[in-house]
């Protein structure tokens, strides 16, 4: 099957495209991306992505936001069309430019949605976020950014729904693992600790919901394969990925130990200190 993939350059848009790549021995999908600019002009994090995904079909300096876009899709014919990419500047912030992202996002929902069901998609899988209301838009996290990513599922399940194609929505938690942003959580403590520095703790009783990435990514593996049947036209999912719901002191501890940074527990322990 063929899989059409935006946001490859994210951190989990990486890791969703190598598991769908590694799958099966690569013999089941085929994955076509497009990036906004040419390999060569990536660097730092984005050019290490990059290079960790073998066998992929690179389509450089394509614009998801511009018409070429859906020439593209006329093009490829995908089976499965992911929907990862965004406008995610800023997105923590309540002065988030959502108006930008739902213009990216919507600009050309409703050709992009009858052009995929004229070249036979069998599912298009959108990616949502922790930060969206879910009905309660006093519900702590949620944010500007969550409220129009939202906005756009419901726009993309109306124009599924009217051109008869299944959609699935994977709502990602807190995706944790190497090549991540360098602000995160974990990539600092890590920084912290490979230079033997302190690291500050703050709300260590704070829960969340935290996920490896390439576990994440399993959950679009899998929900792609149900392609591989006869989904209903009015097919709606919405999928919430679990992975350790824990606090923001056990996770520390947890991750930090895990192969990829391989800390032992009493080393950890030596540089952290807690904050209330």
């Amino acid at each position: 099957m063929k899989v059409l993939l935006t946001g490859l350059t994210s951190f989990t848009g990486t890791h969703i495209a190598k598991v769908f790549l590694e799958y099966n021995n690569s013999t089941e999908f085929e994955v076509y991306a497009p990036i906004r600019y040419s390999k060569q002009a990536y660097n730092g994090l984005k050019a290490q992505r990059l290079n960790l995904v073998k066998n992929i079909h690179l389509i450089e300096n394509q614009d998801i936001s511009q018409h070429s876009f859906i020439d593209l899709v006329q093009e490829i014919k995908p089976d499965i069309f992911i929907n990862h990419a965004g406008y995610i500047d800023n997105y923590r912030s309540d002065d988030f430019d959502f108006l930008k992202h739902l213009e990216i996002n919507l600009k050309n929902i409703k050709v992009l949605t009858q052009t995929l069901k004229h070249n036979q998609c069998k599912l298009i899988i959108h990616t949502g976020s922790a930060f969206e209301p879910d009905g309660d838009y006093s519900k702590y996290g949620v944010s500007p950014y969550g409220v129009a990513k939202k906005m756009v599922w419901d726009m993309l399940v109306f124009w599924c729904q009217k051109h008869k194609i299944p959609a699935a929505k994977i709502i990602i938690p807190n995706p944790y693992g190497l090549l991540e942003n360098q602000d995160r959580l974990l990539a600092v403590f890590h920084q912290k600790l490979a230079k033997q520095e302190n690291i500050d703790l703050y709300s260590s009783g704070d829960i969340r919901n935290n996920i490896k990435a390439e576990n994440l990514a399993d959950y679009y593996l899998k929900t792609a394969l149900l392609a591989g049947g006869e989904l209903p036209e009015n097919y709606v999912l919405e999928l919430k990925p679990t992975g350790h719901i824990e606090t923001q002191l056990n996770f520390i501890l947890r991750a930090l130990q895990e192969p990829e940074y391989g800390y032992s527990l009493d080393y950890i322990k030596k540089f952290l200190i807690l904050h209330t």
